[in-house]
């Protein structure tokens, strides 16, 4: 998810999946994942701390890390959303804002809505139409950060999109002042497609088209608007970026999401993991967004009676980690480099390095229950110095920049040990520390990342929005959507022979497109490595004894904070 990408903390991207998939073994199954009082309590504070790092942004269409839309989640109202339940049943989109399904023409390309009546945002204004054809509006404009709808091709999926984005790649297209095939009027929205597209209704469950106010502003800054009305279950009262962030339930709101809680209080990057699981344990607070530490896992597994007996939580998710190669700076720009350095990984040693149940190994970009996907094995589990210095003859000096987030153990881990695997190679190597206030815009901020002081490698991954080969690919190594700002592509990889593909992949449906994509993630890490891919990961929570009604979310992979009761 967030543009990404990632769970931040973890290092993986965005991310977030439509279905989900058992891409992991070791863990229960989804029927142990809900927890707690056998029924769920209302009221209260529910403290959450946000230990070694914090939100990208709470701005809805310009968040895109899992862990923005985890809490975007008890904020937003979408047309089709996710219900609050364990496992596949909470992974499959229902009317939310909508009063049922859409109405959709033969020929598949208009879609006609026809929304609740009754709705309100939290400051009570009426919820109608526009306030959907707004977050379109926001998500694809020019005058935003990022256009993160450029990534996912929405420009070119409306009719009349690409005119009002003109998105990079688009050769300068006039941009218009509204979006001509989304249509507004009272409690009746329609959507006009450029061809059938049997992705749309799961584009509709990502955050970015919850509900907004018709005069929500654009914003050019990276942190975006900070405060809002909502029409979710909660608002978010306090916004203080990698700091502070409150949740205040929504009096108004009328839905089949929980609202439990009063309040969510969220404390950002205060403090290591470790402090938070002596706090958790002492009832100061309820649970941590940066998960258990990994050297503190077997411990608190032990003590719990192991994974979703108890207190203690691990979730499959269908998000990919790696470590992302700068392909546009030397000495990376070489593909002879960037192949040699995924010899030298040693992927098990990396999961390892996440402690148990961490997850699984990973030497591609595509994951278990993507439409495609077939296990490839090149670079091995374990690092191959021979190989790697067989296929890097001649491409292994030079300095390597390593980018990481100090606040994060497993970051500072991990950084540690590529100076030891690269450095075996023969390549010097130099730390470069993230910008406390937001890890990701050194990645997405094309001057700094091609600058004379941008990184050559750096944490981060996927997470699906849906499950999909082009929310895998097209989003993340299409060329052509490289813009100044808010890149999804932060390894600035640009090929116009593999773009090509990506574009004809995605002109295909059923088999031939999962051929297509599968034949993609082959060539991308046989000739490409634009990226060192190492793990398909879980999630692992520890939550306080008076917490209840824990459920782990198949999208989100992250606990439903909304649900969340405390007692």
């Amino acid at each position: 998810m967030r543009r990404k990408h990632v769970l931040s903390l973890l290092m993986l991207s965005t991310g977030i999946a439509l279905l989900i998939a058992a891409t992991t073994v070791g863990v229960a199954t989804s029927a142990t994942q809900k927890a707690g009082h056998t029924t769920a309590l209302r009221g209260g504070v529910l403290k959450v701390a946000h230990s070694g790092g914090g939100f990208d942004t709470l701005d809805p269409q310009i968040a895109y890390v899992a862990n923005d839309w985890a809490a975007l989640y008890a904020t937003q109202r979408l047309l089709l959303n996710f219900p609050n339940k364990v496992g596949k049943a909470g992974s499959v989109l229902q009317p939310d804002g909508a009063a049922a399904m859409p109405t959709i023409s033969k020929d598949g390309k208009t879609y006609t809505f026809h929304l609740r009546k009754g709705m309100r945002f939290s400051d009570g204004s009426p919820v109608t139409a526009q306030a959907w054809q707004r977050a379109f509006e926001r998500d694809l404009s020019p005058k935003m950060y990022v256009q993160n709808g450029c990534f996912l091709a929405i420009d070119q999926m409306i009719v009349g999109a690409e005119k009002f984005a003109n998105c990079a790649g688009t050769k300068g297209v006039k941009t218009s002042a509204h979006i001509s095939g989304i249509k507004a009027k009272g409690l009746t929205l329609t959507f006009r497609l450029t061809k059938a597209n049997p992705t749309f209704l799961s584009i509709l469950g990502m955050q970015w088209f919850g509900a907004v106010k018709p005069n929500m502003k654009y914003s050019a800054n990276p942190n975006g608007v900070l405060t809002y009305p909502s029409a979710g279950p909660y608002y978010i009262k306090t916004n203080q970026p990698q700091r502070l962030a409150v949740l205040v339930r929504n009096k108004y709101y009328k839905g089949f999401q929980e609202a439990n809680p009063n309040q969510i209080v969220i404390n950002e990057n205060n403090g290591s993991g470790q402090a938070q699981v002596l706090q958790i344990e002492k009832g100061q607070l309820d649970l941590d967004f940066g998960q258990v530490p990994s050297d503190q896992v077997a411990s608190v597994s032990q003590k719990y009676g192991g994974p979703n007996k108890g207190q203690f939580h691990v979730g499959p998710t269908t998000c990919v980690s790696w470590a992302s190669l700068n392909t546009q700076r030397a000495p990376t720009n070489s593909p002879a480099t960037r192949k040699a350095l995924s010899y030298a990984f040693s992927r098990a040693s990396v999961i390892k390095l996440g402690g148990p149940y961490s997850g699984t190994p990973a030497d591609q970009f595509l994951v278990p229950g993507i439409p495609g996907y077939k296990k490839l094995h090149i670079y091995g589990n374990y690092p191959n110095f021979a190989k790697a210095k067989q296929v890097g003859a001649g491409h292994l000096s030079g300095t390597l920049n390593l980018y990481y987030r100090p606040s994060s153990t497993f970051q500072s881990n991990l950084v540690q040990f590529e100076q030891r695997q690269f450095g075996a190679l023969g390549f010097q190597t130099k730390l470069q520390t993230a910008d406390p206030t937001g890890y990701y815009h050194a990645l997405q901020t094309k001057s700094v990342a091609l600058g004379p002081d941008g990184y050559n490698v750096a944490g981060g991954g996927w997470c699906a929005d849906y499950l999909d080969g082009f929310d895998y690919m097209n989003v993340n190594l299409d060329g052509n959507t490289i813009g100044d700002t808010g890149n999804v592509n932060y390894f600035y990889f640009n090929s116009s022979s593999f773009n090509k593909g990506l574009a004809h992949a995605a002109s295909l449906f059923g088999a031939k497109r999962a051929a297509a994509y599968q034949a993609l993630d082959k060539t991308l890490m046989e000739k490409y490595v634009p990226f060192i891919p190492y793990e398909v990961s879980n999630n692992r929570f520890l939550t306080s004894k008076r917490v209840g009604n824990y459920i782990y979310s198949a999208y989100f992979n992250y606990p439903i904070l909304q649900a969340l009761s405390v007692g």
